[in-house]
This record gives C-alpha cells, sequence and structure tokens, in this order.
C-alpha cells in the first residue's frame, strides 16, 4: 500500500514538472508509428545558441525571437520536456490512457488521437508499446505573433510484441507566450 502511495507522488510530481515545462497546445494527427524509409536523413537545421542579440530582428532564429518574447525560455530544459512529453504521450496512447492524452496536446490531436484509440479498440489490435527514446533535436522553431512552435524530430523504437520497430517523426508544440499558462502542448504531428 505504502508503494503505491509512494508511486502515485512520484507521478504526480512528474507530471507537474512536465507541464510546466510543455505547456499547451492544440491540432495533431495520431501517431501511425511508422517504420521509417531507409533513404537519406534530412539534417537538423541547425539552431545558435550565443548569447548576442541578432542586431536586426529579421536575421534573428526562431529560436532567438521565443527567447526574446518570453525571457524564462531555456531550449535545454524545453527539449528535456519534450523528450519526456513524447515517451508519455506514446505511453499513454498505448494503455488507451485519455486523461493524460487530453492534458498533453492541444483539442485538434486529441480529436485525431481519440478517434485512433476508438479505431484501435473496435479492430482490437494491438498498440505500439514504447521501447526507447534513441534521439531528440530541435528542427525548426518560430514565433508567429505571440505563438511559439518548436519542432522537434523524434527517433525512437517501439514494439507491437513481436518485433522492435525504428519510428521518425516530427512533433511540434505550442504556446502562446502571453498567457500565463507556462505549458506547451503537442500541436502536430508528421513524419521525420
Amino acid at each position: 500500500m505504502i508503494e503505491i502511495v509512494v508511486l502515485a507522488a512520484v507521478a504526480i510530481f512528474v507530471l507537474y514538472r512536465l507541464f510546466s515545462v510543455l505547456g499547451k497546445q492544440e491540432g495533431a494527427p495520431p501517431p501511425e508509428f511508422r517504420t521509417p524509409d531507409q533513404g537519406k536523413r534530412p539534417q537538423p537545421v541547425l539552431v545558435h545558441t550565443d548569447s548576442d542579440e541578432p542586431e536586426d530582428e529579421e536575421e534573428a532564429s526562431g529560436l532567438q525571437k521565443i527567447a526574446l518574447a518570453d525571457p524564462q525560455f531555456s531550449q535545454r530544459e524545453f527539449l528535456k520536456g519534450a523528450k519526456a512529453a513524447y515517451e508519455m504521450i506514446v505511453t499513454a496512447f498505448a494503455e488507451g490512457d485519455r486523461t493524460t492524452l487530453k492534458n498533453l496536446l492541444n483539442s485538434d490531436v486529441y480529436g485525431d488521437y481519440d478517434q485512433a484509440l476508438k479505431d484501435r479498440e473496435a479492430s482490437g489490435a494491438e498498440p505500439n508499446e514504447f521501447m526507447r527514446l534513441k534521439d531528440a533535436n530541435i528542427d525548426s522553431a518560430e514565433l508567429n505573433g505571440s505563438v511559439a512552435e518548436i519542432s522537434v524530430l523524434f527517433e525512437a523504437e517501439l514494439s507491437n510484441g513481436e518485433w522492435v520497430s525504428q519510428t521518425r517523426e516530427l512533433w511540434s508544440f505550442e504556446r502562446d507566450l502571453q498567457s500565463k499558462d507556462p505549458n506547451w502542448r503537442l500541436s502536430d504531428v508528421s513524419e521525420g
């Protein structure tokens, strides 16, 4: 009984930290967890982390613009939270945990995931289970008005119970920087 209480407390703490780093978002298609083509891997966008402010706002990278608009923004903390969110979302999707998904996805993406869960439940198909996250890199970032969007390229291993497959997906997270809510939400998923 004590173990359950301790595990629940740890889970609540992890969720709180994740929400404080990632924020809340809207819209993206459900993951299909495809095995990627063996073709050439596109190179992620190089992100400059110099402390020098750009001379011209036009020259600023998306991450620099986000950092200028939100002095609390940390690229390292964002990526750390994005990795945690990836594992939590993939695991919640596999387990059919709609409550967790609703907290981490924007409403459009949640609608897509919910429909995918209904389809899977109706067909009786086995879900892909999260095995391990191999790599995660910021691919691009932009600031549209007060809305920041950062896309992260994830490479992971998933298992359907019989074999392990590799997946590469580009996940986009959004946050309105003028909102008091510090959470980022998953807003789009596409093949990487």
